[in-house]
């Protein structure tokens, strides 16, 4: 589609910015820690040089109670030393930057902050299942005078503007929602009282910052939260807030504890843009859009319906640094989209323990400092060499990428006639159709790179000879547990031979696993049973109500008692969710013992059952397809990754980065035979 709008120039108060693409506020895991300054400076550097009109930081803490593991605090002097170098860097680069002012309230965890949460009421958070301390009135200006001294620190470090984190359920949103502000006095009530505190901040730091000092309001759009502040209550805030002087409105959704699902890949494009609408409705200052805006195209879309004056994609920038710059080139044949896995990001910043953000399409996020300095190295060493890569699965795929970018002669051999592997079958289930978009990135950067693709080809030894190394990305195969007895009867199938269309699914299936690929199919199978959503709409649009009988039924098995257990967290219960508004069966800490014509017969300890079914779909695990290195070990310099090298628990993430270890000269978890 044309790309227009996207790349007017627009402006946020005092401040002018090239176009209309920003990049939210993302925590990288490893702010707050000097030796990792450089890695900081260089991730905000490569996405300066992208395109971002203006880069928002993840959340600064202003107070050390507020705060978290690796998280940048204000109270401490090197990491204003650091914040300050971090501005210089992206401004050398031509870029823009923004300083997001946080305090977490009762999402803050007492085990990183060595202090406890505090909140405007002493209520339970179901994140950290701690109470927090209620703020005293002292406490309450404590921390507006924070906050407020904080816009003053950023102005004078010459950060660009400042973003107030008011969305998410972090303290400012804990003040304005009854949910969690049972308060009886001045800041605890009605709405006037309930948004005294985060007004009071905005009015200061609008005083005290000088009145053309550019000032964002991350405000939430909608809690998702029973009970929470309402959509009248939400607009009345954000015109107040635009009265007081604030230069834009960010409208987050959600918060970590809504039962709503704000992040996952589930969640359809542009989803939450009317709420946004709402407020931008509301007020005559510009609003800024962010959640679920993946590509350029949804973008643009948003701008040209006025629902929004701004974008602000976060995740997208992880999956590619030059997102806004590919756009603007309409190179989108060029840009690796993110697939809202999750998987190296918000799993990272959300898991126990907290890990460095990365990106599972994108192995370069997280490591660019550490990429630059080897791409020098290498360059001044290096020699064309003709490399094999052997299967074209998104192993084989990187690894004939990274090859080609270093300057050598590379040929994919791929068995079949689609490329993929197992991304390409998993792009069939619910929410992981995106998968498709990495495949055709890695179509397209293959062909950029002259790289010669062989579909349907299995090259003999003596054809592989011939190269000066053979990287075997062959994959993995579906595991079949030897102690099941009748495993080979004609309705037992894998969930490869499902995902591939070999078979056809029965009416009562049995799937044996309840690990991830096993949930993933029965919601695929499950959702066979729903209606079509125009289906629905279109007879809904003549009052007829249609039915339409559940004619697939699905139990999982599963040994262990914790099903999905090796799904992230901020997934999981969205998929477990859907299981259960399903009416997926799941049958917890039971072993599959004998498959028989008719059913299966499955126990524990205490009992053992006979469940019906017509079809069983074994999703075990895999094993790794190594026999094509049993015939080159010793003839040819080989090198074994993704499935091949580790069937457990499939990981794209350490495939893909596997695969550019070999060839950019960072710490490797690949085989060398």
């Amino acid at each position: 589609m044309s790309i227009s709008l996207l790349f007017q120039k627009g402006t946020i108060g005092s401040m002018t910015l090239d176009h209309r693409i920003l990049m939210g506020a993302m925590h990288l895991g490893i702010e707050g820690d000097r030796n990792q300054l450089n890695q900081l400076k260089a991730f905000y550097i490569e996405r300066v040089k992208g395109g971002a009109a203006l880069i928002i930081t993840g959340g600064v803490a202003v107070l050390p109670e507020g705060g978290g593991d690796h998280m940048f605090c204000l109270t401490e002097q090197d990491h204003r030393d650091q914040l300050k170098e971090l501005a210089e860097a992206v401004h050398q680069s031509g870029g823009k930057i923004a300083l997001q002012l946080q305090h977490q309230g009762r999402y803050a965890k007492s085990s990183e902050t060595g202090l406890e949460p505090v909140a405007p009421s002493p209520i339970i958070s179901r994140i950290t299942k701690e109470t927090p301390v209620e703020l005293s009135v002292k406490g309450i200006e404590k921390v507006r005078d924070a906050f407020i001294e904080g816009a003053i620190f950023a102005k004078s470090a010459g950060f660009d503007a400042i973003e107030i984190m008011g969305s998410e359920g972090y303290l400012l949103n804990q003040f304005l929602s009854p949910v969690t502000n049972r308060r009886t006095d001045e800041y605890g009530g009605d709405l006037n009282k309930r948004m005294k505190f985060p007004l009071d901040i905005a009015a200061g730091i609008r005083d005290q910052a000088g009145g053309d000092y550019p000032v964002i309001y991350r405000i939430s759009g909608d809690d998702y939260m029973e009970g929470s502040t309402t959509r009248e209550e939400t607009i009345e805030f954000a015109r107040r807030l635009a009265d007081l002087g604030v230069d834009a409105l960010n409208v987050g959704v959600g918060w970590h504890e809504s039962r709503i699902p704000t992040v996952a890949a589930t969640v359809p494009a542009g989803a939450f843009a009317y709420v946004v609408s709402d407020i931008r409705r509301a007020v005559d200052v510009p609003v800024i859009g962010a959640n679920r805006i993946h590509t350029p195209e949804v973008a643009e879309n948003m701008l040209k319906q006025e629902l929004m004056d701004f974008v602000a994609p976060a995740r997208p920038w992880l999956a590619d640094a030059s997102f806004a710059l590919k756009a603007q080139k309409g190179d989108r044949e060029g840009l690796n989209l993110c697939i809202s896995c999750n998987q190296v990001c918000l799993d990272h910043t959300l898991g126990n323990p907290l890990l460095p953000v990365g990106c599972l399409v994108n192995p370069r996020t997280g490591h660019e400092w550490e990429w630059k300095i080897k791409e020098k190295e290498k360059s001044r060493h290096r020699q064309e060499r003709y490399i094999a890569v052997v299967g074209g699965g998104i192993a084989g795929l990187a690894a004939a990428k990274a090859a080609a970018e270093q300057g050598h002669h590379v040929a994919l051999f791929e068995a079949r006639e689609q490329l993929g592997g197992h991304f390409l079958l998993a792009s069939q289930i619910p929410g992981k159709d995106k998968f498709l978009e990495t495949i055709r990135f890695y179509k397209i950067s293959l062909d950029r790179l002259n790289v010669t693709i062989k579909r349907s080809a299995k090259p003999a030894v003596e054809e592989l000879k011939a190269f000066d190394k053979v990287i075997i990305a062959t994959g993995v195969k579906p595991y079949i547990p030897k102690q099941i007895k009748g495993a080979n009867l004609p309705h037992v199938a894998t969930y490869s031979d499902v995902l591939s269309g070999k078979v056809a699914l029965g009416k009562k299936i049995a799937i044996v696993g309840g690990g991830g690929i096993g949930c993933d199919l029965a919601s695929l199978i499950a959702q066979a049973n729903d209606i079509p959503a125009d289906v629905k709409s279109f007879f809904g649009e003549y009052g007829v109500k249609i039915d339409f009988p559940h004619h697939k039924d699905v139990t999982i098995i599963s040994r262990s008692k914790r099903i999905a257990k090796g799904v992230g967290p901020t997934t999981r219960w969205v998929l477990l969710s859907e299981l259960r508004r399903l009416g997926v069966h799941i049958l917890k800490g039971f072993e599959c013992r004998e498959i028989s014509q008719d059913g299966v017969w499955v126990r524990n300890d205490e009992e053992e059952r006979f469940l019906k079914a017509d079809q069983v779909i074994i999703c075990a695990g895999q094993t790794a397809d190594k026999a094509l290195y049993d015939h080159l070990k010793g003839q040819v310099p080989v090198e074994v990754i993704g499935g091949s090298l580790d069937a457990r628990n499939l990981n794209a993430a350490r495939a893909i980065r596997q695969a550019y270890d070999l060839f950019y000269g960072c710490q490797s978890e690949a085989t060398t035979y």
